[in-house]
C-alpha cells in the first residue's frame, strides 16, 4: 500500500511493504532545501535578525533552532518570520528547577524523577515545534554511566596516534564491556521515554528525529536505534543521521558510518551535516574529510537537511558550504 500524503508542507509517500515494515519516501522538492543551525550563531550575533538576514544571503532556506538558544534568543528568532525546519531539543536553554543545564537530563536514565523532568522539556519542545510550524524535533536518549574519563582516553590515544597501541585495544575493550553491562536498564528506561513522547508528538503532528550520538557510551548504538525505531510507530519517530558523530564512531573503530545508512535510510527523517578532521566535527562540509559522495549515494530525497556547524567556523567557510554540498549531490539546486 502506498499513501501520498503532505507533512508540514512536504511531499511524502508513506508504504507498507510486503514483509509489514514500513518506509518514508520523501519527494524531490525537499531536496532544494537546506537549514542552517542556529549552533554558528552562539557568541557571533547580537541579534537573531543577523544571523538570519546571513543564512539567507549564503542561500539557506530554513533554520534549525539549536539547544543552546537562549529564551531570548528563540524569541527573537521566531519574530523574524523565518521558516524553523527543525529544533534540537530540549530548546530554549535554561536551567531544571535544581539549578541543573536541561540539556543534561537524560531520558534513559534509571532515576525516575530525572527521566521525568527530561520528558517534561521534550515535552515542551514539540510544543515549540507545534508553535512555530516546525516539522520534526531531534532528540537524545540519554546514555549509559560508564567509568569517568575512560571515553576521552581513548579519543586522546586516537589523537596522539596510537590507535593501533595495547593501551588503545584495552581501554576500547573496557568500554565495550562497562556498557554492555549497564546498558539494558538504561535502553528499557529510554524506550519509556520515547513511547510517551512519540503519543504526545503524534498528537501535536511533529516527527521525533532519534540522533546517532558523539560518544560510545551514549544512547542508542546501532542496534539499539534499531530496537528504538521498531518499536515505535513510522507517522511519529524516525531516524536522525548526524554526519560527524558517525564519521567519529567508525574512526574509533566502532560501527561503520555506511551501515548507519544501509540499516535506517527507509526511516531517515533528517541529517545534521558537518565535516570532521580527525575527531573534531561540527566543521564546515567541505572543510574536512568526510566521504560525502558514500554519504549522499544513500541520503532520501526529501529529509530535512540542516548545517550544524561550530560557532568557531569562518564566515566564508559557511559562504562555501551549500555550492559543496550542491557539487556532492546532497542538495540539488532549486
Amino acid at each position: 500500500m502506498k499513501t501520498l500524503f503532505k507533512w508540514k508542507g512536504l511531499p511524502i509517500k508513506f508504504e507498507e511493504r510486503s514483509d509489514g515494515a514500513f518506509s518514508l519516501e520523501f519527494r524531490e522538492e525537499g531536496k532544494r532545501e537546506v537549514s542552517l543551525s542556529t549552533m554558528w550563531a552562539k557568541g557571533r550575533f547580537k541579534h537573531m535578525a543577523e544571523f538570519v538576514a546571513k543564512a539567507r544571503e549564503f542561500g539557506f532556506t530554513g533554520i534549525e533552532a539549536h539547544n543552546s538558544l537562549s529564551p531570548e534568543m528563540l524569541d527573537e528568532l521566531i519574530k523574524t518570520s523565518v521558516p524553523i525546519s527543525s529544533i534540537h531539543s530540549p530548546c530554549p536553554a535554561c536551567l531544571s528547577s535544581e539549578g541543573i543545564p536541561i540539556a543534561s537530563l537524560s531520558l534513559s536514565s534509571i532515576e525516575e524523577a530525572e527521566r521525568r523532568q527530561a520528558i517534561g522539556f521534550a515535552k515542551k519542545t514539540i510544543d515549540l515545534a507545534s508553535r512555530v510550524g516546525a516539522r520534526a524535533i531531534i532528540i537524545h536518549m540519554g546514555e549509559v554511566p560508564v567509568t569517568p574519563n575512560l571515553e576521552e582516553k581513548l579519543h586522546q590515544l586516537y589523537d596522539e596516534g596510537l590507535a593501533e597501541s595495547k593501551e588503545y585495544t584495552q581501554t576500547r575493550e573496557q568500554l565495550i564491556s562497562e556498557r554492555s553491562f549497564k546498558a539494558p536498564r538504561c535502553l528499557e528506561a529510554a524506550r519509556r521515554s520515547l513511547d510517551e513522547l512519540s503519543k504526545y508528538s503524534r498528537q501535536q503532528g511533529i516527527m521525533l528525529g532519534l540522533e546517532s550520538r558523539f560518544y560510545f557510551h551514549e544512547v542508542p548504538d546501532i542496534n539499539e536505534m534499531g530496537e528504538l525505531l521498531s518499536g515505535a510507530e513510522t507517522n511519529s519517530v524516525g531516524y536522525w543521521h548526524d554526519v560527524g558523530h558517525v564519521e567519529v564512531q567508525q574512526r574509533l573503530g566502532f560501527t561503520p558510518h555506511e551501515e548507519w545508512l544501509l540499516r535506517f535510510n527507509n526511516r531517515m527523517i533528517g541529517i545534521h551535516l558537518h565535516d570532521i578532521i580527525g575527531l573534531s566535527d561540527h566543521r564546515a562540509p567541505g572543510k574536512g574529510n568526510v566521504n560525502w559522495g558514500m554519504i549522499a549515494k544513500h541520503l532520501p530525497q526529501g529529509v530535512i537537511r540542516t548545517c550544524e556547524i561550530g560557532e568557531w567556523n569562518e564566515e566564508e567557510h559557511i559562504r562555501e558550504a551549500i555550492p559543496f554540498l550542491r557539487g556532492t549531490g546532497i542538495i540539488v539546486k532549486g
